[in-house]
């Protein structure tokens, strides 16, 4: 060979210097590189960092103007409405039931969307949600309130599967949207009224008695003076009332009697005992108004609620509501 020779091995040559530039090059170009990827990766942290505290800023913002203002849009509150104090004291009684996350009940972001799209178009006069909802998705709007508002109520179905001492009570319910204005809100006495006297604006399942209902379709419980116990009370029975209208209504068009000769206190709705808007096919009743263009129809459902008792009852199963026994 020609190098030399080392304890008998040939020493190589001396490496060309083209080839440990190339070596240096790839070796400063490796610590370039990943000086670059640390400094962006520092930059899209910072970045990422100063997006969030903005959001976060963005967010208190209007969090703030919406505890001022009085809304609250993520969440729904299930609430009952009684008269079973009107005669006395003319007070519409409301007691909340439930309060869950919107996107609890409607997990859907285009439903949810359209839920609240709804309700920022109803007023006092008009504050129902489905009213303001395509006839298409009503049923599925309203039976997603359903399933959260009947889970409620689950031990007593297992309950009364089992043994018959419960009574049958039905509710209808529906979604509504508008904020209550009137005063009458105030700490314990009304000697300490809110500076503030306006209701939060919120989606509300309203939950009524059918019984009540039927009784005030019938005009057996109305407000003889006209008075009520305050403003907020007063517009809490034209909820009421309003919600009786849309209840004859859609009674109205599954009974197989004509207008003014039923008794709307035990008119029944049939065998479906949710109701329907569709009239029996052995009725010879005809529908002049269409059903899909009339916004009063399909603006609430109906849900059963077995109530436990201490004695037993010879029934068992679901029963229709009871009226006037």
């Amino acid at each position: 060979g020609s190098g030399p020779r080392i304890n008998g091995w040939i020493q190589s040559d001396v490496m060309p210097t083209a080839q440990s530039k190339q070596i240096l090059q790839v070796r400063l170009f490796s610590g370039t590189e990943w000086l670059r990827v640390a400094i962006t990766a520092l930059l899209s942290l910072f970045v990422q960092r100063l997006w969030q505290r903005l959001l976060q800023k963005r967010q208190q913002i209007a969090d703030v103007r919406n505890w001022v203002d009085s809304v609250d849009l993520e969440n729904v509150q299930a609430c009952l409405l009684t008269t079973v104090n009107l005669k006395t004291c003319g007070r519409i009684e409301k007691r909340t039931v439930m309060t869950s996350r919107l996107s609890k009940i409607f997990t859907n972001s285009y439903i949810r969307d359209m839920v609240l799209q709804a309700a920022a178009k109803t007023t006092e006069e008009d504050p129902f949600v489905c009213r303001h909802l395509p006839m298409e998705d009503r049923w599925n709007v309203l039976v997603a309130s359903l399933n959260h508002l009947s889970s409620l109520f689950g031990p007593y179905h297992l309950f009364s599967n089992q043994i018959s001492s419960y009574e049958s009570s039905w509710y209808v319910f529906t979604l509504v949207g508008a904020r209550t204005r009137g005063a009458g809100r105030f700490f314990v006495t009304p000697q300490h009224p809110l500076k503030k006297d306006v209701g939060a604006m919120r989606v509300r399942l309203v939950l009524i008695s059918e019984r009540e209902i039927r009784q005030i379709c019938s005009g057996d419980i109305s407000t003889e003076d006209g008075e009520t116990f305050s403003e907020r009370h007063s517009a809490r029975w034209n909820l009421m009332r309003r919600f009786a209208e849309l209840f004859e209504k859609q009674l109205l068009r599954v009974t197989t009697q004509p207008r003014g000769t039923f008794d709307v206190r035990s008119v029944s709705w049939g065998n479906n005992l949710c109701g329907t808007v569709k009239a029996s096919p052995k009725t010879s009743l005809v529908q002049d108004e269409p059903m899909q263009h009339d916004p009063d129809i399909n603006n609430f459902l109906r849900i059963h609620v077995p109530v436990p008792l201490l004695r037993e009852t010879t029934v068992m199963g679901m029963e229709d509501v009871v009226l006037y026994e």
